[in-house]
């Protein structure tokens, strides 16, 4: 386990993850394998990596009728749940749909449709 994740990196940006209770901040890295949360907080595990094909979907956390986006869900195969707040999410999800079916992407119990693509 001390090799990352991923070979090759698409995209990094700041994250904060609600994990054990408390919001910790971090980057995320989305790759060729997966996502990959690194931080560097002291008395916590220091990464969580979710590869591709353990996602079983992604849900979007909209507001105002889906004009603002805040974060996101990871739901895994095995049921564990991540929620990620990141700054520019419709870049974040462009990269991920890349990777992921349409079905495995949900906004308010639809399947997301993006408005910006990513670059």
């Amino acid at each position: 386990m001390d090799q990352p994740l991923n070979q090759e990196i698409e995209l990094t940006t700041r994250a904060r993850t609600n994990m054990t209770g408390t919001y910790r901040a971090g980057m995320l890295a989305l790759g060729n394998a997966g996502l990959e949360f690194i931080t560097r907080a002291v008395q916590a595990k220091n990464f969580t990596w979710l590869p591709w094909a353990q996602i079983q979907y992604v849900w979007i956390e909209t507001f105002f009728g889906g004009r603002l986006t805040r974060g996101f869900q990871v739901t895994t195969v095995d049921g564990d749940q991540w929620e990620f707040n990141v700054a520019h999410v419709q870049t974040v999800l462009a990269y991920m749909a890349r990777h992921l079916s349409s079905r495995q992407i949900l906004q308010d119990g639809r399947t997301w449709r993006p408005t910006k693509t990513a670059e």
